[in-house]
């Protein structure tokens, strides 16, 4: 039998540390093409707790977590893991600035 593990996917967008340690968008315009998918792994390290928790991609970039949601097993390798989730979170106001543009370009593109 196949060795089953729980699985989701996970929004988020590419963030670095301001002069201040803040993170940030890596970019000041947002754009649909900003945001990108991972998806929780075999050896994934850490929890997930939810919108503006850090992760590690593989390639080790930072990125905010927006949104989550459960991924059937056998679509699990349509999306790129993650590496590892980190124990911090962006501000409240940028992470709402964050969610305020992402849910903008997704109503538009619909």
């Amino acid at each position: 039998m196949v060795d089953k593990y729980k699985t989701a996917s996970l929004v988020g967008l590419v963030v670095q540390q301001d002069n201040t340690g803040n993170f940030v968008p890596s970019k000041t315009e947002l754009m649909a093409s900003d945001f990108h998918t991972w998806r929780i792994g075999k050896h994934t390290k850490g929890r997930l707790s939810g919108p503006g928790q850090l992760f590690l991609t593989e390639n080790n970039l930072t990125v905010v977590l927006l949104a989550s949601q459960d991924l059937p097993f056998k679509q699990r390798h349509d999306f790129v893991p993650m590496g590892r989730f980190l124990p911090h979170k962006v501000q409240t106001e940028v992470l709402e600035n964050i969610l305020e543009n992402y849910e903008k370009i997704i109503k538009n593109s619909k």
